[in-house]
């Protein structure tokens, strides 16, 4: 019986080990991440909005038609999201804010690899090059900005029915919220649209990225293409 809890020991230490160096790369980034961003983490935030947004929807479905005795449950699911929501939402602002006031220095290029995670001090440009995306750009701040714009409606419904349940956690409580639930739901299918189109200007980016990418690394003989 002892050999399996050494096992299992030795198995927690390794994931929490790993789970510390990616949390650590992480919070030595989180400064810089502030003022600048790749285009993967703009591209992660959107996803991870179009998955908060959907579900958000789905949980102020089922709280609109939850019976009494489930309603504190349908609650605490709806108000868990709301939470998701609105720190998503604070990143993607911030993307939006970046790109308006920075212009086409907030997109840098990423880490090249761990390497330059583990030592930073060894690649002090890493992380931190602006991409040159040229007339790419463009459409990318664009499509943060209208996101922007939904995502606050969108916000607005939700926290205020969250807010006036907190207080009237009842079916009449509900019901008094059923012309924002309505609204909510208008409003998280207009955010849907903008992050899509949104994610349509990011991949865009990328290709023009990894084109721009290939125009400039070394032939294989080891002469960088005219």
């Amino acid at each position: 019986m002892r050999q399996p809890g050494r096992f299992h020991l030795a198995m927690a230490t390794v994931l929490l080990a790993a789970t510390l160096s990616t949390a650590g790369c992480t919070l030595f980034r989180s400064g810089q991440s502030e003022k600048t961003a790749s285009l993967l983490a703009v591209q992660g935030d959107l996803e991870y909005a179009q998955l908060q947004a959907r579900e958000t929807r789905e949980a102020m479905d089922e709280l609109a038609v939850a019976h009494e005795r489930d309603l504190k449950r349908a609650y605490r699911a709806f108000s868990d999201l709301v939470g998701r929501m609105t720190t998503v939402g604070g990143r993607l602002v911030r993307h939006a804010d970046g790109m308006h006031y920075r212009g086409d220095t907030y997109l840098v290029e990423p880490e090249k690899s761990a390497t330059e995670c583990q030592f930073p001090r060894l690649s002090e440009t890493a992380g931190t090059r602006p991409l040159e995306l040229g007339e790419a750009f463009e459409p990318v701040s664009r499509g943060s900005t209208l996101v922007k714009r939904a995502l606050r409606e969108f916000e607005s419904d939700i926290t205020r029915i969250r807010d006036h349940l907190s207080r009237f956690p009842n079916p009449k409580g509900v019901e008094t919220m059923a012309l924002f639930m309505r609204k909510a739901q208008v409003d998280g299918e207009s955010l849907s649209y903008a992050l899509e189109q949104a994610l349509s200007a990011v991949q865009e980016a990328k290709r023009t990225q990894q084109s721009q990418t290939a125009q400039t690394e070394p032939a294989p003989g080891g002469v960088a293409p005219p």
